[in-house]
């Protein structure tokens, strides 16, 4: 898919960036890591996947209000905790975003919503063929759009799986084009998501491949009882998690057209904002790698 739109999922990339990239320091004792690692990761993007829009997309709100008034556990264990370290990686996002502003590429984001409604929103604007670059599986559901593949980071920002509807059916053992009925079964711990109590992975799989959906399976007449009623269990949980997984397809975007730029407005002031984070030999190979896809 060389040549494919590329819709960058920043929060995942930078927390990933994080926890994978050696500790760096700007002048003021800031960590820059984080913004390092994910300039780094959109330089390697650009030259391998050579994309012909480009679009990275923000968190305004990690933990938005209406997914918290429909389940209230929602991302409740990353709430942090009194006397637990401030987490820094929300600041180097923001230096991140404020550079790549300078150099004239689209960052993407809607008031009180996450990246991956973002880049849901972004996709119906983005004609042809795109690749979603994610650690966040929430977004497999996407791939229901057949023109759509995921860039999923399997360790760190390096290692990548090609995510489509085969590869969902190959790893899940579920219709291509089901991953969200199967999240939704599951549940993620990780996103304080229970799942339905009893149905576990090869339970979800087995029930999606017999029935082709989840609103299939909640009206088979030939459910086992124990099947039935652990899904009557979890009706409320079901009814909520809907609105909370499904990434939102329609919300307000603030985001540019997506082409790549000729250049930063000021290479100057960039540079010079950008060393003063510690940050210039990134934004100097990221401004390089961007100018050859515009030469080309």
């Amino acid at each position: 898919m060389s040549g494919a739109a590329l819709l960058v999922d920043c929060s995942s990339l930078a927390y990933r960036a994080y926890h994978s990239v050696p500790p760096l320091l700007a002048p003021d004792g800031r960590e820059v890591h984080a913004a390092l690692g994910l300039f780094n990761f959109l330089i390697r993007l650009l030259e391998d996947r050579q994309p012909s829009v480009l679009h990275v997309a923000l968190d305004d709100d990690w933990r938005p209000q209406f997914r918290v008034d429909a389940l209230p556990t929602y991302k409740t264990h990353r709430l942090a905790g009194e006397g637990e370290p401030e987490d820094t990686v929300g600041v180097q996002i923001a230096i991140a975003a404020a550079l790549l502003e300078e150099m004239g590429v689209s960052v993407a984001r809607a008031p009180g919503y996450e990246a991956e409604d973002v880049i849901a929103s972004l996709l119906p604007r983005t004609p042809g063929p795109v690749e979603i670059v994610t650690g966040d599986r929430d977004l497999f559901a996407l791939v229901v759009d057949p023109r759509v593949r995921v860039l999923y980071t399997l360790q760190g920002v390096t290692g990548l799986a090609f995510v489509d509807q085969e590869w969902v059916a190959r790893k899940h053992g579920i219709p291509g084009d089901r991953y969200l009925d199967y999240a939704l079964m599951r549940g993620d711990p990780s996103d304080g998501l229970p799942g339905v109590r009893g149905i576990g992975e090869k339970t979800a799989s087995a029930l999606l491949t017999k029935y082709g959906s989840l609103d299939a399976i909640l009206a088979a007449r030939d459910l086992s009882p124990t099947i039935r009623a652990r899904f009557a269990a979890s009706a409320e949980y079901l009814e909520a998690a809907r609105r909370v997984v499904a990434p939102v397809m329609d919300c307000p975007l603030s985001a540019g057209s997506g082409a790549l730029p000729c250049g930063p407005v000021d290479a100057g002031a960039l540079l010079a904002r950008a060393r003063a984070v510690n940050l210039g030999g990134s934004v100097e190979r990221l401004v390089a790698a961007l100018r050859p896809r515009l030469e080309g």
